[in-house]
């Protein structure tokens, strides 16, 4: 078992310790001290690299990627469970949520939902990282929330979201991006677009206060925190807030973002979003609401290297200070998910570490490591001083 990281750049919540050594016993963080250790056991060289917490990722649905990587192309349950293991290692993530879309469409079945969540449960223990269970319930589908509740009543779920994918609110407001979702990313063709647009409009916008209600008691009775999706006004954060929901993810405008954040729920925003910029679907820039203090957690949503791309690069831009920017695939995420026991490197907290450097100019996990072992190794230059300087957040090159 590893013992000590000595040559590190510690980043802490208080700062960037340089030259530090982390000692660790019982796959718990025993220290940080300030000159190389070597009492025994395995060292590891960090030769000038970032040594950061273990990312804590809320919302990961790539996994359904893995499974299907191409309509009608579909591989086994367990491959596709072993590799999102190692695309959390190489990403950093020591405790990913798997967001498992209960939903009929787009390539994904209720049953298909059903499947990924007892995969999840019953190889939990098999991988390298540790794995959570995040169930998403389509509420204007009845199945939907049927299955849900089922699945809550009967499965292993840390998280549950409540969410609404019908054009003209939510996510899709704009609906010319609605269109070009559905016809780029789904294939589908004008006129069934059209149809479902007309649907939406014959139907009018519910919250289905019924289901919701449903899905927050069976959560309630099982202690799975209660989230909600793309809120989109802040009196739909208010409604959802008094249903028992603690985490709002992807409010898509900064009025919605803070009245969560007014009512004490954590705000979750997609990493992507921070990396690029630019909201894919034009909604709230993820960059511009972590700067107005707007953001408890981000995510990687559909692309787990954004996580820790999106560290840097808030820092570059001087959006946060380098250690708020780790707090927020970190702390942040941890505290939102309950989780008190990670997220940061301190004394007691669970040895789940990334050490990272850098490749082709870019941040880059070199080691992994998870209650105290090296879960996942791989070549990478030292970070030096060349990413960022945490003093000012400013790229040095």
């Amino acid at each position: 078992m590893l013992r000590t990281i000595n040559n590190a750049r510690v980043v802490t919540p208080e700062g960037v310790r340089e030259g530090a050594s982390v000692v660790l016993e019982d796959g718990k963080v025993a220290g940080i001290s300030a000159r190389a250790e070597n009492g025994g056991g395995e060292v590891l060289d960090a030769a000038g690299r970032y040594v950061l917490p273990g990312i804590v990722d809320l919302h990961s649905d790539a996994i359904e990627k893995q499974l299907t990587p191409r309509p009608g192309v579909e591989f086994s349950p367990e491959l596709a469970f072993l590799e999102m293991d190692r695309y959390f290692m190489t990403s950093g993530v020591t405790t990913g949520f798997h967001a498992l879309s209960f939903m009929e469409g787009n390539g994904r079945t209720l049953d298909r939902g059903r499947e990924l969540c007892e995969l999840v449960e019953r190889l939990r223990n098999e991988g390298l990282a540790r794995h959570e269970v995040h169930v998403r319930c389509e509420l204007p589908d009845k199945g939907s929330s049927d299955a849900v509740e089922e699945v809550l009543r009967s499965s292993r779920v840390g998280i549950v979201s409540v969410m609404d994918h019908t054009p003209g609110q939510g996510q899709f407001r704009d609906l010319e991006w609605f269109r070009r979702y559905w016809m780029q990313d789904r294939g589908a063709g004008e006129s069934q677009v059209a149809a479902a647009i007309e649907e939406a409009r014959a139907n009018g916008y519910s919250l289905h206060l019924d289901r919701v209600e449903r899905i927050a008691g069976a959560a309630a009775d099982r202690g799975t925190l209660f989230a909600s999706h793309d809120d989109d006004t802040p009196e739909r954060v208010e409604l959802l807030a008094e249903k028992g929901v603690s985490i709002s993810e992807f409010p898509v405008n900064a009025r919605s973002a803070s009245r969560a954040r007014e009512l004490g729920l954590s705000v979750c925003m997609g990493a992507p979003n921070a990396v690029r910029g630019v909201s894919s679907g034009g909604n709230l820039c993820a960059t511009e609401a972590v700067e107005l203090g707007l953001v408890d957690a981000l995510c990687s949503d559909y692309h787990p290297p954004s996580l820790l791309q999106a560290v840097f690069e808030l820092a570059r831009k001087r959006a946060v200070p380098l250690p708020a920017a780790v707090a927020l695939v970190t702390s942040g995420p941890a505290r939102a998910a309950g989780l008190p026991d990670r997220g940061e490197v301190r004394e007691g907290a669970k040895a789940d570490l990334i050490v990272v450097g850098e490749s082709l100019g870019l941040p880059t996990v070199t080691h992994t490591v998870v209650s105290g072992e090296v879960a996942s190794a791989r070549g990478g230059a030292p970070a030096h001083r060349a990413l960022v300087d945490e003093r000012d957040g400013r790229a040095r090159r």
